[in-house]
This record gives structure tokens, C-alpha cells and sequence, in this order.
């Protein structure tokens, strides 16, 4: 425990397959202000440059670097092309960055097995933390949208029922008919209804010539 607390933290991950074993091989980091070790396991064996300060400036005056970031960089950004390549030997690994006639190429050397141990359970830790933290990014990214999708339906109603609440009165805008009086003209409301004309009485015609 206090060898893996020792270690620097991992930095860049990437995973090589041999083309022809098809065996997988785990290449890692451990990135530091002033120095950087690469290092390769097979989950049983660990390879490792071991670089110490004069042998890191060894290997930056053969590869033409210039400073230790130089290595971060171009490290990480192999990884991230895959632009990787291994020659397992019984007790060395052959390292190369890129596939052309810059790549940086390293020594890497088995570990005894105390130290390979530390290493490995250090990696294994540092996978899980990170898969941890990405789930906890996931279980926020989930509950966030579920937050958004809810605020949007609850959006949506609104402006739903506010639309349907002004084409209610739109339509219901017209005046209410009003009771209607009696003897008011159905055609002309407002004026009173002109009753039908009754004719000449005849009997009261005769009633006034038998009189005279």
C-alpha cells in the first residue's frame, strides 16, 4: 500500500492488441511535472522505462525533446490515434509512438513482481475510480434531462391550455341572446311585431245601414 501511494497518478490509457497473438496489452502513463514513465502490463507482467532524471534527459537528447510536456502531449495524442506499436521480448518491451521515422521509440523493462504488483493494483484502482465517475456523470446527465424533459411538458401544457383557453373566448365572444319581448319582431329585433291586418267587418257595416 505505501509502494502505491508512492506512484505518481495515471495519466493517458491505451489498449494494444498484438496483430498476430492477439494478445491485449494495457500502455499507461504516469505523468509528473518533471518526469514521465511509460508503462505496459499484461495484467500479470509489468514493463516500465523507470526514467530517472539522467536518464529522461538521455532520452530527450537521442529523441531531439525538448521538454517533459513534449512527452505528455505526444503520449496522449498517440494513444488517441492508436498510433501505437509493440515488440514483446522475454524481459523487454519495444515501445513506438506513431508508425513513422519520428516516433518516439522506448525501452521498456520488466518489473520485479512487489513492485508489478503495486503497479497493477494501483491501475486497477484508477480504472475503477474512473468508472465510477463516469456513472456518477451519467446518473446526473440522466436526472438533468429528466428535469428538463418534465419542465418542457410542464412548458407545453401550459401554452397548450393557454391556447385552448383563448380560442374558448374567441368563440364565445359573440353577445348572448337576449330574452325576447313579447310582440318584438323576430326579423327586426328591438321593434314591435305589426299585427296582421283583420279586413273590412261586414256586420258592423250592416248593423250601421239598418240603423239609418
Amino acid at each position: 500500500m505505501e509502494a502505491d501511494q508512492q506512484l505518481p497518478p495515471v495519466g493517458s490509457l491505451h489498449t494494444h492488441t498484438l496483430p498476430r497473438s492477439h494478445q491485449r496489452y494495457l500502455c499507461y502513463t504516469r505523468p509528473s511535472p518533471h518526469n514521465i514513465n511509460l508503462c505496459v502490463t499484461n495484467v500479470v507482467d509489468v514493463w516500465s522505462t523507470g526514467f530517472n532524471p539522467e536518464k529522461l534527459e538521455e532520452h530527450k537528447s537521442a529523441h531531439g525533446v525538448k521538454t517533459t510536456e513534449e512527452y505528455h502531449t505526444r503520449t496522449r495524442e498517440a494513444f488517441q490515434q492508436a498510433a501505437v506499436s509493440l515488440t514483446v521480448l522475454d524481459n523487454t518491451i519495444i515501445l513506438k509512438l506513431s508508425q513513422d521515422d519520428l516516433g518516439l521509440t522506448f525501452d521498456l523493462y520488466k518489473l520485479p513482481i512487489c513492485e508489478a504488483k503495486a503497479e497493477i493494483q494501483s491501475v486497477m484502482f484508477h480504472l475503477v475510480d474512473q468508472v465510477r465517475d463516469l456513472q456518477n456523470q451519467l446518473k446526473a446527465s440522466e436526472e438533468s434531462n429528466a428535469l428538463n424533459f418534465e419542465k418542457t411538458m410542464q412548458r407545453t401544457q401550459r401554452m397548450f391550455l393557454a391556447d385552448f383557453d383563448s380560442k374558448r373566448k374567441r368563440n364565445g365572444s359573440s353577445p348572448v341572446a337576449k330574452k325576447r319581448l313579447v310582440g318584438e319582431s323576430l326579423i327586426n329585433p328591438g321593434s314591435k311585431r305589426t299585427k296582421a291586418s283583420t279586413g273590412v267587418s261586414f256586420e258592423d257595416n250592416g248593423l250601421d245601414e239598418s240603423n239609418e
